[in-house]
């Protein structure tokens, strides 16, 4: 019913001959004549239609307001009183864009104007135009404003305080705990490498003379007591340090009465071989 009261009421101003009027009469107004920029407007256009001359439903209208910007969406209102036909087309739209900016006083955004069409009862097309009233669209921000060192502001333009999941002193605790373990686990792996490293330089050479060692024990089987004692003794010697028990029994072995035999060695040697790792 508000709608369709107000339609009525801008029909009757729009159109005081109502009588005089031909079979198709168009209308289109501003709620202000002056606005802020960024602000709105309301906007209505108001077709007036004789129907007995023209068929009400073939009417077709173009009221685009570029460069206005829609807010809402299309409001109409269809009024009949007798042969009479009002339709209301009624629609908010805002002026930000640079056409509503002028270096001086207000802007004045031009408007394409309002086209409206119908068919008539014997089927002609009839056409009826109209102009946007003049919008005035003052600024916001005045010389002055823009002359001060710090202009005003409507919003508080102070930066919060920030907000963080972890706080950045925790934060730091934390990397640094972090990068103390990652520094004693690196030095921790180092020193095993080094160790690593070192006994196999060491087991290197051990092996290697025992080996050498086993080696001239069984060419002294062969050779003279004095050769099979120095053998033994030899054996005992680097024995010392894998097999405490074979090192005493070729230390005895080398020194025993009467001489070691051959055979004996030979005995010993296979013992010495069968027991430690190859």
């Amino acid at each position: 019913m508000r709608r369709v009261l107000v339609a009525v009421l801008l029909a009757a101003a729009m159109f005081p001959g109502v009588a005089a009027a031909g079979p198709l009469v168009v209308r289109a107004t501003f709620d202000v004549s002056t606005v802020e920029f960024g602000g709105t407007i309301n906007a209505h256009v108001v077709v007036l239609l004789d129907g007995a001359r023209v068929r009400p439903d073939s009417l077709r209208i173009i009221d685009d307001v570029a460069p206005l910007a829609p807010f809402s969406s299309t409001r109409t209102t269809r009024i009949v009183n007798g042969d009479m036909v009002t339709v209301t087309v009624a629609r908010t739209y805002g002026c930000y864009s640079s056409a509503c900016v002028a270096a001086n006083g207000d802007a004045t955004p031009s408007l394409p104007k309002v086209t409206a069409s119908v068919v008539t009862r014997d089927g002609k097309t009839v056409r009826a135009t109209a102009t946007w009233p003049t919008l005035h669209v003052r600024g916001r921000v005045s010389k002055a404003d823009l002359a001060r060192s710090r202009p005003p502001f409507q919003a508080d333009t102070t930066p919060g305080p920030p907000s963080y999941r972890l706080a950045p002193s925790t934060l730091a605790w934390l990397l640094d705990g972090l990068a103390l373990v990652a520094g004693l686990a690196a030095a921790a792996l180092a020193a095993h490498t080094g160790l690593r490293l070192l006994r196999r330089r060491r087991a290197a050479p051990a092996a290697d003379e025992l080996e050498r060692a086993l080696r001239l024990a069984r060419e002294a089987e062969a050779r003279p007591a004095p050769d099979r004692r120095r053998a033994l003794g030899l054996l005992a010697r680097l024995l010392g340090a894998h097999d405490r028990s074979l090192s005493g029994a070729a230390s005895e072995l080398a020194w025993a009465r009467p001489e070691p035999e051959g055979a004996t060695l030979a005995t010993f040697v296979a013992d010495v071989e069968r027991e430690l790792p190859s």
